[in-house]
């Protein structure tokens, strides 16, 4: 027989870094079209804000139904040379390059109607492409190893990795693309540069793709190797398909199942739904609200990173002193009171004037605190997600991380889609002006505008501290599923 990687054995520093870099190309395309695919095609394009609602919506419900099939694909996949993870993650390179790549890159004098296919036909492709990749390489997460301070070190280096992005590609972009060129009082409003950025984004996505996918294949075919489930059949043993109406009723039972499944869809909802409106938002209100020049909008985005990153290096002192679910509902708090006094500081007169340096220093002080409170929730809630895999892999008797993990993103694209829609659909219920410069912009669109993101922020927040508060795991099935994978590997050795 094949040897397989005890599942409790440490990974080798190339593993642990390849693994990181796993992590990077969704969050590079969560940072290109959050923070500028909104804007680009409402104050550059000129595309009508309900119009582009509704593409972006389109885009994320044909992702949401994409997602479940790829988790049960992935879970499923037998037989294959490149693995049941790998055969997915390799084969979302190319549709996720060439499609970012486009979404950037519109033809200039299209009709309303045009620009709308164009944002939907290559969106779909980027989203779906990236949609490959992420959830089997999220799931991949769950299986390198079962260890639990192993498991804490890979969420540790997931989020580095994410960090390390948000840090690098705001920089290289407002630094690079989004300089200041003569004409234009705001470099996001001048066309020129997007092309350019997009094919940066394809370029880096594919080339951080490739490295991941390589460093990380030969420890996962070992363990697949390796793996021996239970002969005991669970509820989910009969349910082998991967069509969709397989699939669809892998999620409902799944459910029904681990109720946990479904809180942490809910979760994952929330939780992209308050960072999408933070994210796709943010743009609208640097440039009118708190009016910060080209200097001060990247250093928003590099605050929250390093207070990221301090969380990293806080997490496993604040993991020793919390649980796993007191950390989340504690981190969150945090996250969210930040969020919103960004907002209604101003709005309530006792911030700073706007266009000031002062305010740049308010915004980029709460974004560095909103984003080590972030980074000290979201280390414990990779780590609940993987047990929750291995909760549900107990309940049914069979790989579970695929299906977990394809929970937990068609929660995080309904939330994206939803600000999506509210969002566009609110500037068109507004009529938000197009391409007007800082000081001819109506200051009480802006304000209502404000408003509107207080209020989702508020109303999201909440709802997500007091979900993450009912999270229970069942410690003696974690501890049975460890036990049999030590014995599995075992017995391969």
């Amino acid at each position: 027989m094949a040897q397989g990687a005890p599942p409790f054995a440490r990974l080798t520093w190339p593993e642990r870094l390849a693994w990181m870099v796993c992590a990077m190309p969704e969050l590079l395309k969560s940072f290109a079209w959050d923070a500028f695919v909104l804007f680009f095609y409402a104050q550059v394009v000129g595309l009508n804000g309900w119009l582009i609602g509704l593409a972006i919506s389109v885009i994320v419900v044909f992702d949401t139904l994409v997602d479940p099939w790829i988790g049960a694909l992935s879970d499923r996949l037998t037989g294959t040379r490149l693995g049941r993870r790998h055969s997915l993650m390799f084969a979302a390179i190319l549709p996720f390059t060439v499609g970012i790549a486009m979404v950037f890159a519109p033809p200039a004098a299209m009709s309303q109607m045009q620009i709308l296919s164009w944002l939907l036909g290559w969106g779909l492709l980027a989203r779906i492409g990236i949609s490959f990749w992420t959830v089997p390489a999220y799931a991949l997460g769950g299986e390198l190893t079962s260890s639990e301070k192993e498991r804490r070190l890979v969420a540790v280096l997931r989020n580095l990795g994410n960090q390390a992005i948000i840090l690098s590609v705001p920089a290289v972009a407002f630094s690079v693309f989004f300089a200041h060129r003569p004409g234009f009082t705001r470099p996001q409003l001048d066309p020129a540069p997007y092309p350019g950025f997009g094919l940066f984004v394809a370029g880096l996505g594919g080339l951080l793709m490739v490295i991941g996918a390589l460093g990380t294949y030969r420890r996962a075919r070992m363990i697949e190797a390796a793996e021996r489930h239970s002969p005991e059949a669970g509820p989910e043993a009969g349910n082998t398909g991967t069509g969709p109406l397989a699939v669809l009723r892998a999620l409902v039972q799944s459910i029904r199942i681990t109720p946990n499944v479904g809180k942490l869809l809910a979760v994952a909802f929330l939780v992209l739904f308050v960072n999408s409106v933070i994210n796709q938002l943010s743009l609208h209100l640097a440039t009118y609200f708190w009016q910060l020049d080209q200097a001060w909008t990247p250093r928003l985005l590099m605050a929250a990173t390093f207070g990221s990153i301090l969380a990293m290096l806080m997490a496993p002192l604040f993991l020793k002193l919390f649980s796993s679910r007191r950390a989340m509902v504690i981190g969150l708090s945090a996250f969210f009171t930040c969020q919103a006094l960004a907002v209604v500081l101003p709005l309530s007169g006792l911030a700073p004037a706007a266009g000031t340096a002062a305010i740049g220093v308010l915004i980029a002080a709460l974004r560095f605190l909103g984003g080590l409170a972030y980074g000290l929730y979201v280390v414990p809630f990779n780590i609940v997600t993987y047990e929750i895999g291995d909760e549900h892999e107990y309940n049914t008797g069979r790989p579970a991380q695929g299906t977990v993990a394809a929970m937990m993103f068609v929660g995080l694209q309904l939330g994206s889609g939803a600000v999506a829609l509210l969002a566009g659909s609110f500037l068109g219920l507004i009529a938000f002006p197009v391409g007007l410069s800082v000081e001819a912009m109506p200051q009480g669109k802006v304000e209502a505008l404000a408003w509107f993101i207080l209020a989702l922020i508020v109303v999201a927040g909440g709802a997500m501290a007091w979900l993450v508060s009912t999270f229970r795991i069942d410690a003696a099935k974690i501890a049975a599923i460890r036990s049999r994978r030590e014995g599995n590997s075992r017995s391969e050795s």
